[in-house]
């Protein structure tokens, strides 16, 4: 059975299956999916939507018996991101979760391992934003590092 007949919502696109959801709908989906045969957690993903003021969260999951990808997407307001984790459905979950928390600053409510996965020290606004400012921060961490002189006989 397809991911959109078990959740009777979504749309086919790019040979994938779509589904929106609301925040408090992704764990039931989750639940839901796992147990009819999407049992393969393949991803997280994040698009920050800066214009709407909203971050994309975007499960990927497999079926290998239905062999269909199915993508449940969950928007969050970028001020203050929240949404409750899913490493208890699928541990591995866990990590991207540690990683989106990082680079987007998105709250995974009971994920109790929100340690940093990539920069520790880091006290700076999550560098995936897209209001980060690199170049501020390039000539901020690197400016103050003197050139090197190069020979013009080398």
């Amino acid at each position: 059975m397809k991911a959109i007949e078990l959740l009777g919502t979504g749309e086919e696109m790019h040979g994938r299956s779509y589904i929106k959801l609301g925040r408090e709908e992704v764990k039931g989906a989750m639940l839901k999916l796992k147990d009819s045969g999407f049992n393969h957690f393949v991803m997280l993903s994040c698009v920050d939507w800066i214009d709407s003021g909203e971050f994309e969260i975007v499960y990927h999951l497999w079926s290998y018996g239905y062999r269909e990808h199915v993508m449940l997407s969950v928007r969050v307001p970028r001020d203050n991101p929240s949404i409750p984790s899913l490493h208890g459905i699928f541990p591995q979950v866990g990590t991207y979760e540690r990683e989106m928390h990082e680079m987007y600053g998105i709250d995974f409510e009971g994920n109790k391992d929100m340690r940093p996965f990539l920069m520790e020290g880091w006290h700076d606004m999550p560098p995936m934003r897209k209001d980060f400012d690199s170049r501020k921060f390039e000539e901020e961490v690197f400016g103050s590092i003197p050139e090197i002189e190069e020979d013009d006989d080398e």
